[in-house]
């Protein structure tokens, strides 16, 4: 089993696992997110097949300075409760590291009570931030 960076040849297992995330349709740019030096997307392989993905988005803001926003971690069902999870956002750490960010963010839904129980145990603080977002 090897983490490693996302390939042109993941779009479709990606999207598979993506579907396990949401019910919409993801239109995934591969090149975009592969070519996007702010990204850092990861795949879990395990004997040549895609079972987990997550990714690092990188941007600066005024007064955090250089921060994280973690997205889109998601593990293959079958796999899932072998802390597959957590060495993706153990490597998506260290690339924050690497990268000298100040903070490391992200949101997770009220009703995934084990995911936000996941993030905890990394360390993750829950924050009330009234956190709005626009859609187009």
């Amino acid at each position: 089993m090897r983490i490693r960076e996302i390939k042109k040849k993941d779009k479709n297992e990606v999207l598979k696992l993506f579907k396990l995330l949401t019910n919409k349709q993801v239109n995934l740019d591969i090149d975009s997110l592969i070519n996007d030096s702010n990204c850092n997307c990861y795949v879990l392989e395990k004997d040549n097949k895609v079972i987990g993905t997550a990714s690092l988005v990188i941007y600066f803001s005024p007064i955090k300075g250089k921060t994280g926003v973690i997205e889109d971690v998601v593990i293959d069902k079958g796999y899932q409760g072998q802390g597959l999870g957590k060495k993706l956002v153990e490597r998506l750490i260290k690339a924050s590291k690497k990268e000298q960010v100040n903070y490391i963010t992200l949101t997770s839904n009220p009703k995934r009570v084990k995911a936000r129980r996941f993030y905890k145990s990394l360390g993750f603080d829950l924050e009330n931030t009234g956190f709005f977002m626009l859609k187009f």
